[in-house]
Parts: structure tokens; C-alpha cells; sequence
């Protein structure tokens, strides 16, 4: 009964990462659509740096979620076909993709509402509906405090953290495709993904010294793996088109999408909640 439940939990995590990622997808295609008539200084938006460094944040954003559940969907659909992936893979990423798509979809969807002006407020436009319905993510199936501290108890099993830590790697740098599957042909490679591929090792680097004190910072450890198992399927992904635009959408995020890792005094917590 255990082992069912913990399967079915898996599953519907994995409907709410599709969620997210659907209901981002839905913002960010509105916005660009938008962008391409409403009109600002004399030109529209979608001529203004200013909005189209928000609009590539969106997009790449969004692509870091669709990628980010294919590959939970592709492992945990894999796993009597690939054998040399541990279990423990399944059940830390299930945990961590839902935590992370939902902060990310509601975060990012509310500065993309941004982009409409004020239509990005009113109910008849469907906006602000998609909004608050994107808000129930991060609640149901596992609130992120008690998912991040359920994926803290899981990376202390055995070798949970080094196995995670391997698979986000290994993605990284091509030695297997999303899944986890084994590729018959041979990756190329892309010097523009050497700094992203940089920048990914070392932040992983970080997060595994984070996890060794992390009673109080749990839930941004957790954002951390989300965000860097993230970074590794939109590397592997340009790795495998070689197209620029996908080979930019990983460096931007590399840029812009992983969670800085910052430690807590617990004198500061205890003392701010002890008025």
C-alpha cells in the first residue's frame, strides 16, 4: 500500500509540473503576441530592450519547465528500462520538479502579467484568472516546505544525494539524454555551452556543500536542485538541436534562473519571531 501510494504521489506531482509549464507557456505566447502590437516611445513593445529582455526571460523560463517535466515524465516512465537509474533519481527529482515549477510558473507569470498593462488586471481579458488559478500549484500535492523537507529526509538515504547529483551531471554533459536513456549517435558539441556547462558544475559544487547544513534552508536547497536540474535539460536539450535559440535559452537561464544560495543565521530567525 505504501509503495502504491508513493508511486501514485510521484504521478501526480508530475500532473502539477505539467500544469505549471502549460500555464507559463500560456502567459509567455499572450505576451509575445501583445508585445507585437501595443505600441510604446514610438515603436511596440517587442522593439524595446528593456521588453525584450523580459520577453527572452519568459520564454526561456517557460522552455526550463516543459524541458524540466519531460524529463521527470521520461524517468519516471524509464525506470524498469533503464536499470543503471537509481530509484532514489525518481523520487528526489518527483518532489523537487513539483516545488520548483510552481514557484517558478506563479513568479514568473505574475511579472509576465506585467507586460499587458493594465489588461493584465482586468477579469475580462482571462488574465488574472489564469494567474490565481497558477497560485494553487505550489499548494496542493505537497506545500514546498513539506516537499523541500521530504526531499531532504530522501537525500539523506544511502547514496540519494550522490545519485541525483550524478543524473543532473550526466545530463549536463551528455552522457545520457532526458530519461536518463543511453543515445546510440554522439552529441555534438558547442562551444557557446561550455560557460552555462561552467557555471552549472560549479553551482552544483555549491548545493551539495549547502546540503550538509540545510535544517533552515531546505526549501531554497530544494529550489536549487529544481533550478539546476533545469539548467542541465535545457544544456542537454542544445546539445542534441545545436540550435541557437535553444543553445541561448540554456544560457540565459544559467544567467538568470539558478537560486542563489544564501545561509541563514538561526539567531536572526529566533530572534525575529521572539517578539
Amino acid at each position: 500500500s505504501s509503495g502504491i501510494n508513493a508511486e501514485y504521489g510521484q504521478v501526480t506531482r508530475l500532473y502539477n509540473a505539467i500544469s505549471a509549464a502549460s500555464y507559463l507557456r500560456h502567459v509567455t505566447m499572450l505576451a509575445q503576441d501583445y508585445a507585437k502590437s501595443r505600441t510604446a516611445f514610438g515603436h511596440t513593445l517587442n522593439k524595446l530592450p528593456l521588453h525584450r529582455a523580459s520577453l527572452a526571460k519568459l520564454e526561456t523560463f517557460s522552455r526550463a519547465l516543459i524541458l524540466q517535466s519531460i524529463d521527470l515524465a521520461l524517468v519516471l516512465n524509464c525506470k524498469e528500462e533503464t536499470p543503471s537509474l537509481s530509484s532514489n533519481v525518481s523520487r528526489v527529482l518527483s518532489a523537487v520538479t513539483k516545488v520548483h515549477t510552481a514557484q517558478v510558473a506563479v513568479n514568473t507569470m505574475r511579472e509576465g502579467l506585467e507586460s499587458f498593462g493594465g489588461a493584465g488586471y482586468m477579469e475580462d481579458t482571462g488574465l488574472p484568472g489564469l494567474f490565481r488559478d497558477a497560485c494553487v500549484l505550489p499548494v496542493w500535492e505537497g506545500t514546498s516546505d513539506v516537499l523541500s523537507a521530504e526531499t531532504l529526509r530522501a537525500l539523506m538515504r544511502g547514496s540519494s544525494t550522490k545519485d541525483v547529483l550524478r543524473y543532473i551531471r550526466d545530463l549536463a554533459t551528455g552522457k545520457c539524454v532526458l530519461g536518463g536513456y543511453q543515445y546510440s549517435g554522439e552529441l555534438g558539441t558547442c562551444d557557446q555551452l561550455e560557460t552555462p556547462m561552467y557555471e552549472l558544475d560549479r553551482y552544483l559544487t555549491d548545493l551539495e556543500a549547502a546540503l550538509k547544513d540545510c535544517q533552515y534552508t531546505g526549501r531554497t536547497v530544494t529550489l536549487g536542485l529544481g533550478a539546476a536540474h533545469a539548467a542541465a535539460t535545457l544544456i542537454n536539450f542544445a546539445h542534441y538541436t545545436q540550435d541557437p535559440s535553444d543553445v541561448a535559452a540554456a544560457r540565459l537561464w544559467c544567467k538568470q534562473g539558478l537560486v542563489p544560495l544564501h545561509s541563514i543565521d538561526t539567531t536572526d530567525i529566533n530572534d525575529v519571531l521572539s517578539s
